[in-house]
């Protein structure tokens, strides 16, 4: 459910959002954790794109229990080297994942 909901935040007009599949992120336990991610470009902040996420999902009136699978939401750099480079929000708790 959540991860539908991520995918219909990505695909609103207004964000226009990439949709990462089958992301291979750690968790804060050092586990890796196929999930799903949401590609932040560069002239992005990501800290904005997650409030804006919550917005939605509150809007969407959404089960307190289904918001925890937030809690570890992780951030990592396609390349850890550049300032200029895209982000990648991915979910390691998510219960519901399932690639499309």
């Amino acid at each position: 459910m959540l991860a539908d909901l991520i995918r219909e935040f990505c695909n609103q007009p207004e964000n226009n959002y990439e949709v990462y599949e089958n992301y291979s992120g750690s968790t804060f336990f050092g586990e890796t954790a196929t999930t799903l991610g949401i590609v932040i470009k560069s002239d992005q902040n990501f800290l904005d794109v997650l409030a804006q996420l919550t917005s939605y999902l509150e809007a969407k009136e959404i089960d307190d229990s289904v918001l925890e699978e937030l809690e570890g939401t992780n951030v990592d750099y396609t390349e850890a080297d550049s300032v200029d480079s895209d982000a990648i929000i991915y979910f390691p708790s998510l219960k519901d994942y399932r690639p499309l």
